[in-house]
């Protein structure tokens, strides 16, 4: 094996360990999500996680932040006003 390929090895190594802690802490932070994050790149998760998990104001990138979202809840969703929850109805009638 030669010094190149011996180096790309071990990037990718690299990558795919980051890549699998990422997406495990993800995981951890929402309950539920497993498998969900797993078409999204290493820099859209690493911006997710900073969302979730971050100081308070460290987002990350809003951009790739905000496709990740996109890419997990889709446009519709992504775009939806908050339901209201409305009060349950008070019985007057005794």
């Amino acid at each position: 094996m030669n010094p190149s390929e011996t180096e790309t090895n071990a990037r990718q190594n690299v990558y795919q360990s980051i890549l699998k802690t990422v997406n495990k802490r993800l995981e951890q932070a929402i309950p539920g999500s497993e498998g969900a994050f797993a078409q999204l790149s290493l820099a859209t998760l690493l911006n997710l996680l900073f969302l979730i998990r971050g100081e308070w104001g460290s987002i990350g990138d809003y951009v790739t932040t905000q496709r990740a979202v996109r890419a997990l809840v889709g446009d519709e969703l992504l775009w939806a006003e908050p339901q209201k929850s409305s009060p349950a109805p008070v019985d007057l009638v005794q």
